[in-house]
């Protein structure tokens, strides 16, 4: 029913991710790390929502409700793909461990995210295409790459949920509007936000040139 093509590449380092846990509980009898599948299946999701929209974009006619709509829940959704590389914040918490073992374990989740982050968005910006310029387009990617980078640091720094916008919004709307009225309350934000913007600004700008060299 729906064409949803899941990157190739990805699923090698999803058995990976799965074996190193499995190896990780059997020999050192740690599940500190079973989270990490839990984030996969999060920046999985973003993928499905945009994957769904640009089929569904690509019809003679579509309700631009809808539409708006799912790209409203994908932007809530996509900042857990690229927030995965924040878990290297666990290195070394389980001393036990081999660290290069954990290192291994959740840079091949993190590239898991980062892969799903630049595919959703890269098909995003074609549904955008279609209606906007190629500077529009990449003015408004640029912004939504600055809210996905924001998004990162309320997940990591601040411990909110993409479903806390339905759940928890009056605690989320009150910290974000501290942030921005007091930001020098929030050690980091502009630091941490702009570092992680520039790392996604740049790789995405390098998966394109990569994607149209294929």
């Amino acid at each position: 029913m729906f064409n949803i093509k899941i990157p190739k590449s990805i699923i090698p380092i999803v058995l990976f991710v799965i074996i190193l846990n499995i190896l990780r509980v059997i020999f050192w009898g740690k599940v500190s790390l079973i989270f990490i599948l839990w984030n996969i299946f999060l920046a999985f999701i973003p993928f499905v929502i945009s994957s769904l929209l640009l089929l569904y974009s690509k019809k003679e006619k579509f309700n631009k409700i809808i539409l708006f709509f799912g790209l409203f829940l994908w932007l809530l959704f996509i900042p857990n793909a690229p927030y995965i590389i924040t878990d290297f914040i666990h290195l070394g918490s389980t001393r036990s461990i081999p660290l290069i073992f954990d290192i291994l374990l959740i840079f091949s989740s993190a590239l898991i995210g980062l892969i799903f982050f630049f595919y959703s968005l890269f098909q995003i910006e074609q549904i955008i295409k279609n209606k906007y310029s190629n500077k529009v387009t990449s003015i408004i990617i640029g912004f939504v790459i600055m809210l996905v980078s924001f998004g990162v640091y309320l997940g990591r720094f601040l411990r909110f949920n993409s479903w806390d916008v339905f759940v928890n919004n009056k605690s989320l709307v009150i910290s974000i509007w501290k942030i921005l009225t007091d930001s020098s309350a929030y050690n980091g934000f502009y630091f941490y936000t702009g570092l992680i913007f520039s790392f996604l600004l740049i790789f995405y700008w390098t998966f394109k040139i990569q994607i149209k060299n294929d």
